[in-house]
């Protein structure tokens, strides 16, 4: 009975005993760190950004001059490091052409000559034995016919005019058979190296060393050049009958009124323009010049007899030093509503890893209006940059077309108010 009533006082005193001090303190340092946690949050901020790639260049930035056809490189006149001036011819494709006679014949044309009045002085203002190759050739030779029927017309009598007119008509055009016969030889030669090179291929292909698609592309070239044989023997053939035009009017001739000396002029204005216009279409397709000034740059061609696809980058134009800097982000669409101009960047360069050199910073400056669409979707944001110094006090060394990564700074968020964000998405989905 002592023992049953013993149990009952030790259970009443240990249910009215109080907390003890560890329990006691224990609640008041959790909640103290509740508290504190939240006036934590409710004061530490950090930055949200947007990260993204970017190209630094310059406001003007550099200019590739592409290749306007396949073929080789006959002529390279500088250096890699060069400075260059605007129109500055960069290289020369191969052709049947020379380029100084073009380009000085050009320069002629365009600029105000005196005419002459004597065909010894045309002669030797606009010889005939320059080389133009066979698409400025053709044009060549009717501008000099019109300009000799002007001096002609001009230093004889109307009697003698049509009959030495026709004379050297006869000789311009003997001249022109001689040169598409030796263009004709050459062409000759290299159809049938075409043709042994097809040859070989054929017993390549039969042998299994090479493609059906290495054999057709074979059989392609050897077939643009038969056609260019081809056209090359039906325009002497014209030639030939134009000669014999000639010759039949020639024998035919008999007194008959000339034309008047503005029929003359305006036929060697025409063929002036129309020449012209050849030279251009032949420096469009052989002749590599600079858009701008500044210095050249060389990526896979950087001598003589090199091959050259259609649309290579053969040259790189780098506008000089000064120029200011710009960086080309491309912006995913995901939180671009948040950039703004004025927003702070931070620029990471691959050339100059960030964690030795530093970052260097920036400023956003334009946002498209409009996103890219496609694989690499987004905005494009340009970046101002006022100088190379990066956070390490480190200036870099400018090369054009840096790639690397940058961070936009959107705003400044607390950690409470990014727990806000939370819970009030979830109070608007429910």
């Amino acid at each position: 009975m002592e023992e049953e009533g013993i149990y009952i006082y030790e259970k009443e005193a240990y249910i009215k005993r109080g907390p003890n001090w560890m329990f006691r303190w224990g609640i008041v340092l959790v909640f103290g760190f509740f508290v504190f946690t939240i006036l934590f949050a409710s004061f530490f901020s950090y930055s949200d950004y947007v990260k993204a790639s970017v190209l630094l260049t310059t406001f003007n930035p550099p200019i590739h001059i592409k290749a306007t056809r396949t073929g080789r490189i006959a002529e390279v006149n500088y250096r890699a490091g060069d400075t260059v001036a605007k129109d500055a011819v960069l290289g020369v494709l191969e052709n049947t052409g020379n380029a100084k006679d073009i380009i000085e014949l050009k320069q002629k044309l365009t600029s105000e000559y005196p005419l002459v009045l004597k065909l010894e002085d045309l002669a030797h203002q606009f010889p005939s034995h320059l080389r133009l190759g066979s698409i400025v050739r053709p044009f060549y030779n009717r501008f000099l016919n019109a300009y000799r029927n002007l001096v002609i017309y001009r230093s004889l009598d109307n009697g003698a005019l049509e009959e030495n007119q026709l004379h050297q008509q006869r000789i311009g055009q003997t001249n022109a058979i001689n040169n598409k016969m030796e263009e004709i030889l050459v062409l000759q030669r290299d159809l049938e190296i075409v043709q042994i090179d097809l040859n070989r291929y054929q017993d390549l292909f039969v042998k299994g060393v090479i493609s059906q698609r290495d054999l057709e592309k074979k059989e392609t070239e050897y077939l643009k050049v038969k056609r260019e044989f081809g056209n090359q023997e039906q325009q002497l053939n014209y030639l030939r009958l134009e000669e014999s035009r000639i010759r039949n009017s020639q024998m035919q001739f008999d007194n008959i009124s000339l034309k008047n000396e503005n029929i003359y002029s305006s036929k060697l204005e025409l063929e002036q323009e129309e020449l012209i216009s050849a030279l251009t279409e032949w420096e469009e397709q052989y002749l590599l010049k600079s858009p701008i000034s500044g210095r050249v740059s060389f990526f896979e061609v950087w001598g003589n007899h090199q091959n050259i696809k259609e649309g290579q980058i053969v040259f790189t134009v780098v506008p000089m030093d000064g120029d200011r800097l710009l960086g080309k982000c491309k912006v995913p669409i995901r939180n671009s509503g948040k950039i703004k101009p004025g927003q702070h960047v931070i620029i990471k360069l691959e050339n100059y890893p960030y964690r030795e050199w530093g970052t260097i910073n920036g400023e956003v400056e334009i946002i498209s209006e409009v996103p890219r669409t496609g694989d690499n979707e987004g905005y494009v944001v340009y970046v101002k940059v006022n100088n190379l110094v990066t956070t390490y006090g480190k200036t870099l060394q400018f090369k054009q077309d840096m790639i690397g990564s940058v961070e936009i700074i959107l705003e400044e968020v607390t950690l409470l108010q990014r727990i806000f964000y939370q819970f009030k998405n979830l109070w608007t989905n429910t």
